[in-house]
């Protein structure tokens, strides 16, 4: 597939340096017109390109590309430049009745996934990895670090660490085929996958290694999820760590200071498109 047409700077008119307005909102304002009709991945104008046509220095360039990012309209991709970002985002939700996977909230969205195992091993829990599972520290876990790839683009980093006495045989090859929660099933069917889990969201810098998995520059914010998830009958299955670009998900609840009987507070929701 060929890629759209580049937003060219050759259009804009100069900057009006009499204007309220700081030069680099100036520019931002004028690309974030342009997007509006823009399709998603086409490229948008560089630092450089910017500087050399509207004279302006390179930290309001950047500054610019920066507060079209904070907007939500472009993404950058370290060592190929900034491009008009897709609106459609993965929606974390339980509203299926399934505790839901990075994998399945991104097929939800319309977008195609597949998962790359980084590591697949063996040792010995860690105390924070034992307290949330319940174990004993020194206990066998299963630790599987992951990239999830979406529309050929990494999108999220995790690990994760399972109990090796609740998940005997884990392969790299299921995994890849399929998904991590998929694979967490018996062979004749009964339910392994985890059903319920304690969840947190917050905003933080990408970890050095997480920046380079997910082609970020390594000052870039990202979402840290972690995760402990249980099976029907309570037992702790499975703890995660993960790193999602914040362009690729959103998170939507209703707050219920009621409840309502069927209302749960904290269901998420989709947003409207």
């Amino acid at each position: 597939m060929n890629a759209p047409p580049p937003i060219s700077v050759d259009v804009f008119d100069p900057i009006d340096p009499l204007s309220p307005v700081a030069r680099y909102r100036q520019i931002s304002d004028r690309l974030a017109s342009m997007i509006t009709d823009a399709v998603p991945g086409t490229r948008v104008p560089s630092e450089p390109e910017i500087v050399a046509r509207l004279g302006v220095s390179r930290a309001t360039a950047t500054q610019a590309l920066h507060d079209l990012e904070q907007r939500g309209l472009v993404v950058r991709r370290q060592g190929k430049g900034t491009f008009v970002a897709d609106s459609e985002r993965a929606i974390r939700t339980n509203r299926t009745g399934t505790l839901p996977s990075f994998s399945e909230d991104l097929r939800k969205a319309g977008r195609s996934t597949r998962e790359r195992v980084i590591a697949l091993d063996v040792a010995g829990a860690l105390e924070e990895v034992a307290t949330a599972l319940a174990i004993r520290v020194g206990q066998e876990v299963w630790r599987i670090e992951r990239v999830i790839v979406s529309d050929g683009e990494p999108v999220v980093h995790l690990v994760s660490w399972l109990p090796w006495a609740v998940f005997g045989t884990l392969t790299r090859k299921e995994i890849e085929q399929s998904s991590l929660y998929e694979q967490l099933r018996t062979a004749d069917g009964s339910p392994l996958r985890p059903c319920a889990a304690d969840e947190s969201w917050s905003a933080e810098t990408a970890p050095a290694a997480t920046a380079a998995l997910l082609e970020l520059p390594t000052d870039r914010p990202v979402m840290k999820v972690v995760r402990t998830a249980f099976l029907h009958h309570g037992t702790a299955a499975e703890h995660s760590i993960a790193y999602v670009r914040g362009e690729t998900f959103a998170v939507s609840m209703r707050i219920d200071a009621h409840n309502h009987p069927g209302r749960s507070i904290g269901q998420l929701s989709p947003l409207p498109r």
